[in-house]
């Protein structure tokens, strides 16, 4: 890891796909009128090759009104899973980073593209056929860009203190 985020863009990425896996959502913070943090799950996230991304916020709500006045958000994926947490618990140090924040700005809502949403849907596929698919995810067909600026691992103390930076 070099922290340069071209330069360690697929290592990042690997992380949040480890992620998505584990949890279902990425936590995406923006910024309320106040200035206080505002906390998101968001299973739409989709990363592209240039350290780029895509999501939908297609659901009204504070996320889309705090996007409105202030584009800037923090992602945080973090790997879970009972035996991964297990083995860094027994052995005192995560093998690898455990998370991963992405900061950057977000741009309006747009049309999807052919395909764009089909992304992230194909990971909820299995759930297609569910009440909670159709209310959450079956009509979206709007996404805004999102373009990184920089990132940041998670920290753990002792536990990941041997992981360069």
């Amino acid at each position: 890891m070099t922290n340069d985020l071209k330069a360690d863009w697929p290592w990042i990425t690997r992380l949040f796909k480890k992620s998505i896996l584990t949890t279902g959502f990425y936590s995406f913070a923006t910024i309320r009128p106040d200035g206080s943090a505002h906390v998101t799950p968001i299973a739409s996230l989709v990363l592209n090759d240039d350290g780029s991304g895509i999501f939908s916020d297609a659901l009204p709500g504070s996320m889309a009104r705090n996007l409105k006045r202030d584009q800037r958000i923090c992602i945080m994926a973090v790997r879970l899973g009972f035996w991964y947490w297990l083995k860094a618990l027994f052995t005192g140090r995560f093998e690898g980073w455990p998370g991963i924040r992405l900061y950057g700005t977000v741009g309006e809502r747009r049309k999807a593209l052919p395909g764009e949403v089909d992304r992230w849907r194909k990971r909820l596929n299995r759930f297609k056929h569910l009440k909670g698919y159709q209310l959450l995810w079956a009509d979206i067909d709007v996404v805004r860009d999102v373009t990184f600026s920089h990132y940041e691992p998670v920290h753990a103390g002792a536990m990941t203190q041997h992981l360069a930076l």
